[in-house]
């Protein structure tokens, strides 16, 4: 039998107890058993640190204490693993099926440096439940979308601690950390399994003028400038300036079963 890799899942946290919870259960009845969780929270004034200590025995290493953020955070997280493989399930985040980690673990050797899946997006918000699966993007637009959401990527832990998150961006420093792996000429694999199972209702929260210019920002540092590529942020910069500045205060006006009722017609859930 081949040596079973170690999979360091690493949880960031702060004054989230309920998702903790979510996540701690999640991973605790996943199948693959060769795991060591840590928990990295930013210094919680809710019950979490009980709960770490009350689960002691279930986690390998935690620490409560203010940081500089989410990405440093991580990077922390990331500083205290000793698995062969990394990924991160924030609080809140799930693994989709209890044999996911058994499923990917078929995967994790030595030839390849980043394991990548899908996910299934979760949200709840004013106009119900809903949900929806979806496939990670071709490798070939990196340049301006990560391939899938961080929760669905495991990476190489000494490739995580040789490329550091970049903390001074706010939204997509694990989008600019798996652009650097794919220029550098890391090897990636996608594999045919929804890997998590991610809580998307608060994304309406982002700032998506801000996230757009971010991610221009990672296009021309890494990709160079281009008219295509230029054209491509301009016209989502507009397309987002449009939908915080009217579109989304119409929506507000419309009753929200005509918005379910065009969703369904649209197929969009």
């Amino acid at each position: 039998m081949p040596k079973l890799p170690i999979i360091s899942i690493i949880t960031v946290t702060y004054n989230c107890l309920k998702g903790l919870r979510e996540t701690f259960a999640s991973i605790n009845s996943q199948t693959y058993k060769n795991i060591e969780y840590i928990v990295i929270d930013g210094g919680s004034q809710d019950d979490t640190i009980n709960f770490m200590h009350t689960n002691a025995d279930k986690i390998s290493y935690w620490v409560s204490e203010k940081d500089d953020g989410i990405y440093d955070a991580m990077n922390k997280g990331a500083s205290s693993a000793t698995g062969d493989w990394i990924i991160f399930m924030n609080a809140g985040d799930k693994f989709f099926a209890e044999d996911t980690l058994a499923k990917v673990a078929e995967y994790l050797n030595d030839s390849i440096d980043v394991i990548y899946g899908g996910v299934e997006f979760v949200i709840n918000d004013r106009y119900g439940d809903r949900s929806y699966q979806r496939q990670p993007n071709n490798l070939s637009i990196i340049w301006r979308e990560i391939p899938t959401c961080h929760q669905s990527v495991f990476v190489k832990r000494e490739l995580q601690i040789k490329y550091p998150f970049n903390t001074a961006l706010t939204w997509c420093a694990d989008h600019e950390f798996l652009a650097k792996l794919y220029l550098s000429g890391y090897c990636f694999q996608e594999i045919p399994v929804i890997i998590s199972k991610f809580d998307a209702s608060g994304g309406a929260s982002r700032d998506l003028l801000s996230f757009t210019r971010e991610r221009w920002s990672i296009c021309r540092r890494y990709f160079g400038k281009s008219f295509e590529k230029d054209w491509y942020f301009i016209n989502e910069y507009q397309a987002f300036w449009l939908q915080k500045t009217f579109i989304s205060k119409i929506r507000e006006l419309i009753p929200s079963k005509w918005i379910v009722a065009l969703r369904k017609y649209r197929g969009i859930y």
